[in-house]
């Protein structure tokens, strides 16, 4: 991704309350969302989740493109964030997790891609 080039294409780590929630926004603004949640039915939660707050968003207005069938699940965080300009992390708020995770993207992800996170209550210097 380069500073011209707009965002297309998220990955969404955790798919949560919160994960859902930015999967639904972004799924409203035209995105391409892959997804990706170890937890037992997260595919099956999710798109429940965006399927219940279409209607709200559709009141709020869809950017052009907006589908729920660009969204995309998998189980796996190599093939998630495999080509997305933005991954929004929403894992949970453990150190440990949060450092095997960024370690892992560090590996997967070229220097340009940004990754957003969700967490309130870590400092991400804590995370390095």
């Amino acid at each position: 991704m380069t500073d011209t080039e707009p965002i297309r294409r998220i990955a969404i780590i955790g798919t949560g309350v919160i994960g859902a929630s930015w999967t639904a926004l972004f799924l409203a603004k035209g995105l391409q969302v892959v997804a990706t949640d170890i937890a037992p039915n997260a595919e099956t939660a999710l798109r429940k989740f965006v399927e219940t707050a279409w209607p709200a968003l559709k009141r709020l207005g869809f950017a052009p493109g907006a589908s729920q069938s660009n969204l995309k699940f998998t189980a796996a965080v190599a093939q998630a964030v495999g080509g997305v300009d933005l991954v929004q992390e929403n894992g949970p708020e453990r150190i440990d997790f949060k450092q095997k995770l960024y370690g892992q993207l560090d590996e997967l992800l070229p220097a340009d891609v940004i990754v957003a996170s969700s967490s309130s209550g870590l400092k991400m210097s804590d995370i390095q």
